[in-house]
Order: C-alpha cells, then sequence, then structure tokens
C-alpha cells in the first residue's frame, strides 16, 4: 500500500480560495474542476474553517453557512443515499453554529422520515421538506460543498440534479452550490436533467492549478526539514521539472530524491549523477505510477488522443481536446511549444501504447460546446444518444466496438439486457443522416458484420 501523501501537501491556494469566497459572497454557483489529488477537497474544507472565514469575510463571516459533503461517503450509490448525506451534513452545520434550533428540528425531521421511508415516494418529499426549512427560515446564506460528487453525477437518477437546480432556482439569494469533480458536469453526463443542473456553472468554473515554483520549493524545504535532508538549488529544479508541480507527485519526487541525496556536505559535483539515478528510478516507481494512472484515468478519450499529440510532438496541436487539457494545467502553452506539465506524466503518456490517430482530419468534435464538424462542415445538433455513440466511436477511431460496448457506453450498464440489434441499428441510422454524405452508402460510420461498427477516418 503506497504512503499516504502529507496533509500539508494539499493546503488550498489563497488565489483558489479568494475565488470561492468572491463566489458564494455573490451567491453564485462555483464548478472546482482538477485531476485526482490536486487539492480540491483541501479547498473545500478550508472554506468550513471558521478562523479561514474571518480572514476572508471579516464580520461578514457569521451571515453564511457552510456545508461541507463528501460523497466518497456514500456506501450505496442511489437517490437516498445522496439525500441522507446532504441532510445529514446540513444538521451537523446547524450545529455547529447553533444558529437557528427550530430549522433545526425541521431538519432533523426530514431526515428520520427519509431514512426509514414508509413508501419511495417519501424520499424526494423528506429531502424537499428539509431542504425547504433551510432555503426558507434560515437568515444565513447557505453554500453547499459538493465533494467528490462525480460518482453520483455520473450514477444516480438525474431527477435528483434537477430537483438541486430547482430549489436553487427558489432561493437565488440564500442558496448555492460549490461542485469539485475531476471533469465538468458537462462532460460527465449529457442527459437533460443533468445538463439542466450544468447550466448553473457554465460560466463558473475554477481549474485547480498545480503548485506554482515558490509554492514547490516551500514544500519541498519542508519535507527536507522533516526528514533531515538539505537539498541543492539544482534538486529544487529537478523536483519543479519531475513533479509539475502537482502535490503527489511532488512527494514521492522528494522522497526518491531524499533517498540519493540530501547529504549537508554533498558535492555538487555529483548532482548530474544522483539526478540520473533519481531518473531511473522514477520512472518505474509504483506510486508514480499509479498517481499518472490516476490523472490519465480522469480524462475522456478526446483529452488522452490530446495527451498523446503533444507527447508525440505532433505539429498538430489544435488537436481537439488541447483546449481541455490546457484548461486543466495538464499542457503548458509557450508561444507555439506546447509541453506535458511534468517529466513524471510526460514519460507515463509516452508509454501509453494506444493505437489510434490522435488527431483526425475528416471529424473535429469540441466537447466543450459539444459541436461536431465533418470535412469541415459542422452537421446538425446531435441528441444526447447519438452524441454519446459518436464520442465513443471517435476515441477509438479505426477500430471495432462491439454492440456490447454501444449499449453500455450510450444507454448504460443496467440496459445491457434491454437494448436488442433493431434499437441499436435505428440509433447508427440516425448518426449516418447526419455525418455521411450518402447514408445509404457509408464511409464513415461503418458496420462490421458480427463484429459490431467502425468509425472510419477520411
Amino acid at each position: 500500500m503506497p504512503p499516504k501523501p502529507r496533509e500539508w501537501i494539499y493546503l488550498p491556494r489563497q488565489s483558489d480560495l479568494t475565488r470561492i469566497f468572491n463566489a458564494a459572497c455573490s451567491m453564485d454557483c462555483l464548478s472546482v474542476v482538477g485531476v485526482s489529488n490536486l487539492g480540491k477537497s483541501a479547498t473545500l474544507r478550508a472554506l468550513c474553517d471558521p478562523a479561514v472565514q474571518t480572514e476572508y469575510l471579516a464580520a461578514d463571516a457569521r451571515d453564511y453557512l457552510f456545508v461541507y459533503i463528501d460523497f466518497n461517503q456514500m456506501l450505496v450509490m442511489s437517490d437516498q443515499a445522496f439525500y441522507e448525506l446532504i441532510l445529514r451534513a446540513s444538521i451537523e452545520a446547524i450545529r455547529s453554529q447553533n444558529i437557528n434550533g427550530d430549522v433545526l428540528r425541521k431538519v432533523e425531521d426530514a431526515y428520520t422520515s427519509l431514512i426509514a421511508p414508509a413508501s419511495p415516494f417519501e424520499v424526494p418529499l423528506g429531502f424537499a421538506q428539509g431542504m425547504a426549512a433551510i432555503g426558507d427560515q434560515l437568515e444565513e446564506k447557505v453554500v453547499f460543498l459538493f465533494d467528490e460528487v462525480d460518482g453520483p453525477v455520473e450514477g444516480i437518477d438525474g431527477r435528483v440534479f434537477l430537483n438541486l437546480r430547482g430549489l436553487r432556482d427558489r432561493h437565488p439569494l440564500g442558496l448555492t452550490y460549490v461542485t469539485a469533480t475531476n471533469r465538468r458536469l458537462d462532460q460527465i453526463r449529457r442527459d437533460s436533467d443533468v445538463l439542466e443542473f450544468a447550466e448553473m456553472f457554465e460560466h463558473s468554473t475554477l481549474y485547480i492549478s498545480m503548485l506554482h515554483e515558490e509554492e514547490i520549493r516551500q514544500l519541498a524545504l519542508r519535507y527536507a526539514e522533516e526528514e533531515g535532508l538539505t537539498f541543492s538549488e539544482d534538486d529544487f529544479t529537478y523536483i519543479r521539472l519531475w513533479s509539475g508541480g502537482h502535490p503527489a507527485l511532488l512527494e514521492t519526487t522528494c522522497r526518491i530524491l531524499g533517498m540519493l541525496t540530501g547529504r549537508p556536505m554533498r558535492d555538487s559535483a555529483q548532482d548530474w549523477i544522483i539526478h540520473r539515478r533519481a531518473t531511473d528510478v522514477l520512472t518505474q516507481d509504483l506510486n508514480i505510477i499509479g498517481e499518472c494512472r490516476k490523472i490519465w484515468n480522469d480524462l475522456d478519450d478526446i483529452e488522452q488522443a490530446a495527451l498523446l499529440a503533444v507527447a508525440a510532438g505532433s505539429d498538430d496541436v489544435r488537436a481537439v481536446g488541447l483546449d481541455s487539457v490546457v484548461a486543466k494545467h495538464l499542457v503548458t502553452v509557450n508561444g507555439a511549444e506546447h509541453k506535458i506539465f511534468s517529466r513524471c506524466f510526460a514519460e507515463y503518456v509516452g508509454r501509453q501504447n494506444v493505437s489510434r490517430r490522435p488527431g483526425p482530419q475528416a471529424f473535429r468534435v469540441d466537447p466543450e460546446s459539444g459541436d461536431v464538424w465533418v470535412s469541415g462542415d459542422k452537421i446538425p445538433t446531435l441528441t444526447n444518444l447519438e452524441y454519446r455513440l459518436l464520442l465513443l466511436l471517435y476515441g477509438r477511431i479505426g477500430k471495432i466496438v462491439s454492440k456490447y460496448e454501444v449499449v453500455e457506453a450510450v444507454w448504460g450498464e443496467d440496459y445491457i439486457d434491454d437494448v436488442d440489434d433493431a434499437r441499436i441499428e435505428k440509433l447508427i441510422s440516425r448518426l449516418r443522416q447526419k455525418i455521411e454524405p450518402d447514408p445509404a452508402n457509408p464511409k464513415h460510420l461503418q458496420t462490421v458484420r458480427g463484429r459490431g461498427y467502425k468509425l472510419v477516418d477520411g
């Protein structure tokens, strides 16, 4: 089991806290996005610290109630578990501030009815009653901090998020949401209910950045002090280049470098030898590989393809998905030059043996807007099912995708036994009508008899 990174590695950055507090003060919804282990959770938890609230809000801090909910605590991925967690966290927050006993009792009653409902219909009713008490009767402005919400967004009934949208619409000046996810909400799921919820965050997205150079230095110094090490200036440069400012990668880079160096009387002329040895260890270290794998798996196929193009030194860095990985701080831009943020992660990407073309010429898909171009022409708007099918095929361009994979990616695993061949063929036909010059003689979306379907570029 890999060592748990030190908590201080994930100390939130002031600029991020300022942005979130500003959104809260304006009662704006805000989506916090960043890859795994970048500090999203630490940032949201810091918002609930009374000292931090006072630092940023001064006397106005008493006018706000911050409710932190960690959806990793859901034991079952269900509507009821989702509602229970929100009400339970709300009860704890109200109790901690002793702000309104009457509201507390009403939320507690709603929670009790929710955890032991007489019928399934009482689940959303109990939640609605509890949230109504919070929205209607609390004098404080309530900021719900939804941490690790990727799973619920992906896995529970979309109507739950439509209900959250409705609550926000009824209390626009008294209730708002901050979400923390690995991907944008509209990238996680694209059905109409979730997209309506995601609309509230459309122009309010905070991409958590990597640590800056001075922050990297300070954390490396702190690590060295704890471990009794001494890092040279060349060591600091090495740590910055190989970690890229990702907290977990920084921690492991410091540890590995510390195993090979750190002696107070070290000959600086030996730095290059030590760093070469460190590189050999880093590229094979299981913690580094595991962390890079988490980052990689946070990305969709299109973003992965863009990274592959950058790693390969492709001249066509206009590849679809590039803007997204730049926004997530995974790729840095210096003029016309594009580089992956960390040598550790660049090495990992370079080793991905993915046989696909990163920048197909016939197709262009913008995952941010959902727009699709074929041979330079923008095609009519796709339905949600059509868009999911195209993304699946596009991410595996030139490869055969089975009918089973189509059902799993487009309709969901729960519909494996319910979607028959005729329904799949109907969806294939609809998509061909929009992307093929001659749908009766398809050249892009091909059927491979007995095996599935394939999207062909060119």
